[in-house]
């Protein structure tokens, strides 16, 4: 009866990938939108129901959960700091109330079916390498993007890269989860899953990195926390408090130590990429008062090729202003640089020369700089 459940289950998910192939070059957005989450979320309901029918039981120690959300908001920080490093873009992601919970049904709810679909067989057959390997490899399937896979045809540099940083960190973090399964169950794989997928989505920005950086941080984490759990699910039980705090300790200097480190860089503006709030409404339509813009520090040589009509972060007694290009002046090798800031009927009175120029704007978050502002209006009442 558990085989023929276990072989209902794989049929399932078999044919689900047949179709995923055929529907998504025809219509992406329907089978994105309403087939993808309708699918996970039907087998979701099916996995429940019969967990409660047939009584499978998940057994997870919460020592090693706990370990899992420490390896994983260490994941996250590192990932959000090579933003300061590489630089940081807007999130493809709209973070209106309504758009959140789209973005919440269309992809989380498939993560979470997917996860505890892959440890209910893979608890009924530990023992069966041979279906070890299929549900993996069948997840791995799952999860490729066809739509971005076939766009690629004849462009054999695309396809590489697409390879490197899509391809291979699907295989590296599906072998992952379903040794996590193996060992545990779908807590510490949907655990490790829902805080490293759940960023791009929450977070307004995004670290900026290329190609080859984005398909080596899952595999190379995936790496770490294999070697971590092995190491954890395999140590003896003698001396194991000891061994648990050490391991605490470890992870807690390790956090303490980078976040100090880029704190004191950022502060010493050694970053490419560095925000600022704005506290006034002179750019509105662009944005307006306690949006947080992004802003990319300039070299020596690109701060005499600014275009007109960029916005360009300067220097002015002490302040730092947000304004548009709106007239280019070179004269004697020199260069200056008129602004306006868009809401203003007038031009700005003076000329920015270029050792006033901090940087040039990149795109900017609505809102999420109101707490700034706030303290700034407090300790500047007078």
């Amino acid at each position: 009866m558990k085989n023929l459940k276990n072989k209902n289950l794989i049929i399932a998910i078999t044919v689900y990938i047949i179709i995923t192939i055929y529907l998504i070059n025809r219509n992406y957005v329907l089978y994105k939108n309403i087939i993808n989450p309708i699918f996970w979320g039907v087998m979701l309901a099916y996995i429940i129901w019969e967990k409660k029918n047939n009584y499978i039981r998940f057994t997870t120690n919460k020592k090693y959960l706990k370990y899992m959300i420490i390896i994983s908001c260490v994941h996250i920080i590192i990932y959000f700091y090579l933003g300061f490093i590489f630089g940081f873009s807007k999130s493809p992601y709209s973070h209106k109330i309504i758009d959140l919970l789209k973005n919440i049904v269309i992809q989380i709810i498939p993560i979470i079916s997917i996860e505890i679909i892959r440890s209910v067989i893979v608890i009924r057959n530990k023992k069966n390498k041979f279906v070890l390997v299929t549900i993996t490899i069948l997840f791995i399937l799952v999860e490729i993007n066809y739509s971005t896979l076939f766009s690629y045809n004849s462009n054999m540099v695309g396809l590489f890269e697409y390879v490197c940083e899509a391809i291979f960190p699907l295989i590296a973090c599906n072998m992952l989860y379903t040794y996590l399964c193996l060992k545990g169950s779908y807590a510490l794989s949907l655990t490790y899953r829902l805080f490293k997928e759940s960023i791009n989505i929450l977070l307004p920005i995004i670290p900026n990195i290329n190609w080859l950086i984005k398909g080596s941080v899952p595999i190379i984490s995936s790496a770490i926390v294999y070697v971590l759990y092995k190491y954890k699910f395999t140590e003896c039980k003698r001396d194991l408090r000891k061994k648990e705090e050490t391991f605490l300790t470890k992870i807690k200097y390790f956090i303490t130590i980078i976040f100090s480190i880029t704190l004191i860089c950022f502060m010493l503006g050694l970053f490419k990429y560095e925000p600022i709030v704005i506290l006034s409404n002179s750019m509105v339509p662009t944005f307006s008062r306690a949006d947080v813009i992004i802003y990319k520090n300039l070299k020596e040589n690109e701060l005499y090729e600014i275009p007109n009509g960029s916005i360009i972060i300067y220097t002015l007694e002490g302040k730092s202003i947000i304004h548009r290009v709106v007239n280019v002046i070179e004269e004697n090798g020199t260069v200056k640089y008129q602004t306006k800031g868009d809401s203003n009927n007038i031009v700005d009175t003076n000329f920015v020369d270029i050792n006033q120029i901090k940087g040039i704007y990149l795109f900017h978050v609505k809102y999420i700089g109101f707490p700034s502002v706030w303290m700034y209006e407090a300790f500047n009442k007078n």
